[in-house]
């Protein structure tokens, strides 16, 4: 058992006995129980039932939090439970001079409220993570790059191929990651040339490694500085 799953179940058993609290309390509070009541207590349940999933969510979503304005969904949440804790007791106390119209609108508006914002949160984190995984797929390509020069460089026995090699490693490895329209075309180019080197430092020639590796320093190069002018 993880310590996700272990921090689910003690919250969730925690929430479980704070609910029992609650309904033993409203039910000995209030002895003379009408529809206003009842609606109340329905609406509080979903907002134990809200929290409670947005909690198994939370331990769930990994290492992107769900947030609108900075403010984590969890935070929503738990805002949302005292605020319908609130609105609940003070219906069920006036239970018997309101109709029950007042308080299921009110308990609505509280719930569809912090759906919207449980919806931006969502939006936003859905948002990031596609960011990072677009990075992280970014940076995952330019090391890949950066590691197949590597691999040649260590095969390599002629001393002066070898250092081209190695410049020519390091600057990939030192490339931004990120990439847009403006070297799109270069990011084609520069994969290009990587798999020319693969073959002439396979066919063990020398003259036309070092030319790629010339043009593989002066492409990167390029690419850098596009990178630097679009941002």
């Amino acid at each position: 058992m993880t310590n996700k799953t272990k921090k689910y179940i003690l919250s969730s058993v925690i929430y479980g006995v704070v609910f029992l609290i609650y309904t033993l309390l409203v039910m000995l509070i209030f002895p003379d129980k009408n529809s206003v009541f009842w609606a109340c207590y329905a609406f509080m349940f979903i907002g134990f039932a809200v929290n409670v999933g947005v909690m198994l969510f939370t331990f769930k979503s990994g290492d992107v939090e769900a947030a609108f304005f900075g403010i984590p969904l969890i935070s929503f949440s738990i805002f949302y439970f005292f605020a319908e804790l609130f609105a609940s007791l003070v219906f069920m106390i006036f239970r018997n001079k309101v109709t029950i119209v007042l308080p299921v609108i009110v308990q609505v508006i509280l719930l569809l409220v912090f759906i919207l914002f449980a919806a931006f949160a969502l939006l936003a984190r859905t948002t990031v993570v596609e960011k990072t995984e677009d990075i992280k797929t970014k940076v995952s390509t330019v090391k890949n790059l950066s590691i197949d020069v590597k691999v040649l460089e260590d095969a390599c026995a002629d001393p002066q191929l070898k250092n081209a090699l190695h410049k020519v490693s390091e600057a990939i490895r030192f490339a931004d990651p990120m990439t847009n329209d403006s070297v799109a075309d270069l990011d084609n180019v520069i994969n290009g040339k990587v798999s020319e080197l693969k073959m002439y430092c396979g066919s063990n020639n020398k003259d036309s490694a070092m030319q790629v590796c010339t043009q593989l320093l002066s492409f990167i190069s390029e690419r850098n500085m596009r990178l630097m002018q679009s941002k």
